[in-house]
C-alpha cells in the first residue's frame, strides 16, 4: 500500500514504481497535489513556494496540482472571475476551485498509486452551481508519472468546464543554467491573449523550437497542439523531461518568472474564458463523464 506519514500537519502519501526510481509525494488536504517527483535520473522534478505547506494560502503553491472547473482567469462586466449560468453571475478564482479544496482518499492500497476523489458540496456550488465528481489516479512506474483524470456530471442539467493540471517543473537557477534550458512543442496555433489574459483575441504562426525557457516570448505563451501532444524540456546536463497527454488536452500554457527556478508546462482543455465563449467549454451531459490523462518521464538524452 501506498505509505503514509504527516508533515505540517497534512497527510502525505508517498508512492513508488517497483525498482525504486520514480517516486511520487501526494497531499490530498492541498488540493490533491503532486508535491514531490523523483524521476529516476531526475531527483526532483518539481519546484514548490516557501508558503507551500500554508493550508490557509490562496496562492498558487508550485508542486503540479489538478485544475477545475476552468483553467485560468474569467472577466465578464468588468468583474474578474466572473461568468453566468442563465442570469445568474458566479465568481471563480484563476484555475477554478480544485486545487484549493481538500480531497479524498479512496484507495490507497496499492504501493505505486493512489485514488483521490472530491465532489460538489455546499461551497464549490456557491462559486460553481453543478453537482461532479472528480476521479484523480496518481500511478507511478518506470514510464514515470501518470495523472488520470476522470471527471463526471453527477447533476441532472449539462455541466460546462474545462480542467488541466499546472506542473512546476524545477529548473536550474537564473544565471545558472536557466537560459540555457531549452523547451520544444509541436503547436499547429498561438492564441493570442487580451491585456487580461481573460480572453483570446487573436492566432498567430507559433514562434520556432526549440526555444530557451528564459526567453521573454515564452511566459504567458498559449499553443494548441495536433496529434503530437508531447513536449519537452532539455536541461544543460542533457536530462530531457517529457510530458505527454491525451487529446483531451490540447492546449498548453506556458509560465514562468524571470528570477525564479521553475517553468510551467500546462495541459489544459481549453483557453482562458471559455465559461463566458458561446460553444467554447467542454460540456457533459447528466451523468457523462470524460477521461484526461498526463504523463511525465524523464531519461538522459
Amino acid at each position: 500500500m501506498a505509505q503514509e506519514r504527516t508533515q505540517e500537519g497534512c497527510r502525505v502519501f508517498s508512492i513508488a514504481s517497483s525498482d525504486g526510481a520514480v517516486r511520487a509525494e501526494i497531499v490530498p488536504e492541498l488540493g490533491g497535489i503532486v508535491a514531490s517527483l523523483r524521476l529516476g535520473v531526475l531527483a526532483e522534478a518539481l519546484f514548490r513556494y516557501p508558503w507551500f505547506w500554508d493550508r490557509a494560502t490562496e496562492e498558487l503553491r508550485g508542486g503540479l496540482p489538478p485544475l477545475f472547473p476552468v483553467c485560468g482567469r474569467l472577466l465578464q462586466d468588468g468583474v474578474r472571475g466572473q461568468y453566468r449560468v442563465g442570469d445568474r453571475p458566479y465568481v471563480l478564482p484563476i484555475h477554478g476551485f480544485a486545487m484549493r479544496h481538500p480531497w479524498e482518499v479512496v484507495d490507497a492500497a496499492r504501493p505505486d498509486a493512489l485514488r483521490l476523489r472530491l465532489t460538489d458540496n455546499a461551497a464549490t456550488r456557491a462559486s460553481y452551481p453543478f453537482a461532479f465528481e472528480l476521479d484523480l489516479l496518481y500511478s507511478v512506474s518506470a514510464a514515470g508519472l501518470s495523472g488520470r483524470l476522470a471527471v463526471r456530471n453527477a447533476g441532472g442539467a449539462p455541466m460546462p468546464y474545462y480542467a488541466g493540471f499546472h506542473p512546476y517543473f524545477l529548473t536550474p537557477a537564473p544565471g545558472a543554467g536557466k537560459e540555457q534550458t531549452l523547451f520544444a512543442a509541436q503547436p499547429v496555433n498561438r492564441h493570442l491573449y487580451n491585456a487580461t489574459k481573460t480572453d483570446l483575441v487573436a492566432d498567430t504562426r507559433p514562434p520556432a523550437f526549440p526555444m530557451s525557457i528564459a526567453d521573454v516570448d515564452v511566459n504567458e505563451l498559449l499553443l494548441e497542439l495536433g496529434d503530437d501532444r508531447d513536449t519537452t524540456l532539455r536541461f544543460p546536463d542533457g536530462v530531457l523531461l517529457r510530458q505527454s497527454a491525451s487529446p483531451t488536452f490540447r492546449f498548453r500554457q506556458f509560465y514562468t518568472l524571470p528570477d525564479q527556478p521553475f517553468f510551467c508546462d500546462e495541459p489544459w482543455q481549453a483557453p482562458p474564458g471559455s465559461l463566458n465563449r458561446p460553444g467554447a467549454a467542454r460540456v457533459l451531459a447528466p451523468g457523462e463523464t470524460e477521461i484526461g490523462e498526463v504523463l511525465v518521464s524523464a531519461a538522459r538524452a
